[in-house]
């Protein structure tokens, strides 16, 4: 596991995120996209998806995010545990009703 410094560029749903991560060296990776660790949040074509987006949109601007990086999913994405102000944001999300805990492999 990895910490990088991040930056928000875009929320695709409440627990996929696309982040640029600072490397440390000059060195960015950009316009990746990333999906949360341990939650499962609803679809964002649902009203309850749409409500979960909002919330965490509304959370993380102003905060500094700090991304600790696993080894990617069986789906190829890139995991995290995302942190704003020291905040985990999967836990956030699960403690305002917006997703709930679930692992995948």
């Amino acid at each position: 596991m990895y910490s990088y410094q991040a930056r928000l560029v875009r929320i695709i749903d409440a627990d996929t995120c696309v982040l640029d991560l600072d490397l440390g060296f000059y060195q960015w990776r950009l316009n990746q996209s990333y999906r949360l660790l341990r939650i499962n949040a609803p679809e964002r074509n649902t009203d309850a998806g749409v409500q979960a987006k909002l919330a965490l949109g509304a959370f993380l601007p102003g905060k500094q995010l700090i991304a600790n990086t696993q080894k990617s999913d069986s789906f190829g994405r890139f995991l995290i545990e995302l942190y704003a102000d020291g905040k985990n944001c999967s836990d956030w999300l699960v403690e305002q009703g917006h997703a709930i805990y679930q692992m995948y492999k």
